[in-house]
C-alpha cells in the first residue's frame, strides 16, 4: 500500500519541473497555450514523483488560475487533479478491480460518502440546473474521492513524504496570507469590506474574507499540533512562523466564523491532550495555540491605527477589531439588531423553506442559490452564492438525506481521529499522534465553521483535504500493524 520512501526530487524531474514553469510564464499572455505547456510538464511530474505533483497542488489550488467556460471557472488544479486520478487507477488496476475501489474509496469514511454522492446523482433527476450539479459532482468526487485517495496513498507509512506536504502548505497559507495583510493595510478591496476606518477585511485571492479566514484556521489546527508534538525532522521554527502567520489571517479576515472555528478547534484539541497525554504536556500547546492568537489580536489592533489607504471613508465602517468581537457575542441575543446576522437568518429561513417544499431530492446539488433567486425572503439585501451553512446547503440541495449524510460523513472523520488518538495513542508514535491530532483540529475547525458558511470549494478545501488522507493513511497503518 502506498509509494516506497524514495527521493522525492529524482534528477530526471527536473526538466518537467522547468518546463511546467515555462508553462506558468507563458499563461500570462495566453491562458490556453501557457496552460497546455505547463500540463505537459505537470505530466511527466506526476510519473517521476507523484508526491512533488500532489505538493504541487497543494501550492497552486488557491490561486484562480484557470478559464472561464459556459459560465463555470475551471481551475488548473482540475487538470491536475485528473492527471493524479489516472496515475493512482494505473497503479491500482493492476491489483483488479477490489484494489481500485479500496484505493478511491477511503475505507474510513467510505459508507457516508457513498451515500452523499448518491444522493447527488439522484438529484439530477430534479436538478434546476443539470449542468451546474454535475459539475458540483465532478468537484466533489475529485475533493473526497481522488485527492483524500491521493494524499491517503502516497503518505502511508511515508513520514517524509507527510512532512513535505505540511511544509508546502505552511508555505502556500503564508503566501496566500501575506498578500492579505497587503490588502488589509492599503484598503485594497471594496467599500463593503471596510473595517477600522482604512483597512479592509482580507480576501487575497479567495474574493471573500470568510474564506480567506477559514484556509488560515484549518491549517492553524495541524500546523499547531506538528509544532507542539510533531517530529524533530519537522523545520519547527518555520512553521512556528507560519503558524503565527496563519493567526494573522485569521484575524485580519475578521471572519466571526473563522474566530469561533479556531477557538473550537484549539479548545478540543486540548482535552484530546489532556485526556490521552496528561496535564503536564498542555503547556507548550497552550502557550501556541491560545497565546498566538491573542497575541495576533493585539498586533492587528496596532496595525488598526495605522493610515496607509490615505482614503476618507464613511463613518459607518470605523468598526475595529475589539467592537468586532463585541457584536460577534451581542449577535447572538440580538440578531435582528445586527445586519450581517439579520442577512444571515433570511437565507437560513429560505433554506427550510427548500429543504420543507423538496424534501426528498432537493433542488439539485449546488443548485440552493436558484431557488434563493427564485424564492427571495422579504429583506434579502442581495441573492447569495450559497446557504451559508453547509448543512442547510445540503438539506436544500440534496434533501432531508443530505443532511443525514453529511453529518455521517462529518462525524466519521472525527470518529476515526478519536479512535486513533484515544485507543491507540499508546501505540501512535509521537509523530503519528501530532499528526491525527493536527487533523481532528482542522476537522473541527472545518465542521464548526460551515455552521455559517460553505466551504466546500477550490483551495480553502486543501487543508481539509490533506487532514483527511492522512489521517487515513495512519488508521490504515495501524490495522496493518495490528494484523
Amino acid at each position: 500500500m502506498g509509494e516506497s520512501e524514495s527521493k522525492l526530487f529524482p534528477a530526471r524531474i527536473w526538466p518537467y519541473l522547468v518546463l511546467t514553469a515555462i508553462g506558468g510564464a507563458v499563461a500570462l499572455f495566453s491562458p490556453f497555450a501557457g496552460g497546455g505547456i505547463f500540463m505537459l510538464g505537470y505530466i511527466g511530474i506526476a510519473v517521476v514523483s507523484p508526491p512533488v505533483a500532489l505538493a504541487l497542488y497543494i501550492l497552486l489550488a488557491p490561486f484562480p488560475l484557470g478559464v472561464v467556460l459556459h459560465h463555470h471557472k475551471f481551475y488548473i488544479s482540475d487538470l491536475m487533479a485528473i492527471v493524479l486520478a489516472v496515475w493512482l487507477l494505473a497503479k491500482s488496476w493492476r491489483q483488479g478491480l477490489q484494489s481500485v475501489w479500496s484505493t478511491f474509496m477511503v475505507r474510513d469514511y467510505q459508507n457516508p460518502l457513498i451515500l452523499l454522492l448518491g444522493l447527488s446523482v439522484l438529484s439530477l433527476a430534479v436538478s434546476w440546473s443539470r449542468v451546474g450539479t454535475t459539475i458540483k459532482i465532478l468537484e466533489y468526487v475529485e475533493f473526497f474521492v481522488v485527492m483524500a485517495a491521493l494524499f491517503r496513498y502516497t503518505s502511508f507509512n511515508s513520514p517524509k513524504v507527510r512532512n513535505f506536504y505540511v511544509i508546502v502548505l505552511a508555505l502556500t497559507v503564508s503566501l496566500v496570507t501575506l498578500y492579505g495583510l497587503y490588502q488589509f493595510m492599503f484598503q485594497l478591496g471594496p467599500a463593503a469590506n471596510t473595517v477600522d476606518v482604512h483597512h479592509v477585511r482580507a480576501t487575497a485571492f479567495f474574493g471573500q474574507p470568510n474564506v480567506f479566514g477559514a484556509f488560515n484556521d484549518m491549517t492553524f489546527p495541524m500546523l499547531l499540533a506538528l509544532i507542539a508534538f510533531g517530529s524533530d525532522q519537522l523545520p519547527k521554527r518555520w512553521l512556528t512562523a507560519a503558524l503565527a502567520i496563519s493567526a494573522l489571517g485569521v484575524v485580519i479576515s475578521y471572519s466571526r466564523g473563522s474566530w469561533v472555528a479556531d477557538a473550537a478547534a484549539v479548545f478540543f484539541m486540548g482535552v484530546v491532550v489532556w485526556s490521552t497525554k496528561g496535564r503536564q504536556v498542555l503547556k507548550k500547546f497552550s502557550v501556541l495555540g491560545i497565546g498566538i492568537p491573542i497575541f495576533m489580536f493585539f498586533v492587528v489592533m496596532v496595525l488598526g491605527k495605522l493610515d496607509l489607504s490615505h482614503t476618507a471613508i464613511s463613518m459607518a465602517y470605523q468598526k475595529n477589531t475589539l467592537e468586532r468581537l463585541r457584536t460577534s457575542l451581542t449577535a447572538l441575543f440580538n440578531p435582528a439588531g445586527h445586519y450581517d446576522t439579520n442577512q444571515r437568518l433570511l437565507i437560513w429561513k429560505a433554506a427550510i423553506d427548500a429543504i420543507k417544499t423538496h424534501p426528498w431530492l432537493g433542488v439539485g446539488l449546488g443548485n440552493f442559490h436558484l431557488y434563493i433567486q427564485k424564492f427571495p425572503p422579504k429583506g434579502l439585501g442581495a441573492i447569495p452564492p450559497m446557504a451559508h451553512n453547509l448543512y442547510l446547503e445540503w438539506g436544500a440541495d440534496l434533501g432531508v438525506g443530505g443532511i443525514i449524510a453529511g453529518l455521517w460523513y462529518e462525524w466519521r472523520w472525527i470518529k476515526t481521529a478519536l479512535t486513533l488518538l484515544r485507543a491507540k495513542s499508546q501505540r501512535l508514535s509521537t509523530d503519528l499522534y501530532a499528526w491525527v491530532l493536527g487533523g481532528f483540529g482542522t476537522f473541527v475547525a472545518f465542521i464548526v465553521h460551515d455552521w455559517v458558511d460553505f466551504m466546500i470549494d477550490h483551495g480553502v478545501i486543501v487543508p481539509l483535504l490533506l487532514a483527511l488522507g492522512i489521517v487515513a493513511a495512519i488508521a490504515t497503518q495501524v490495522r496493518a500493524e495490528k494484523s
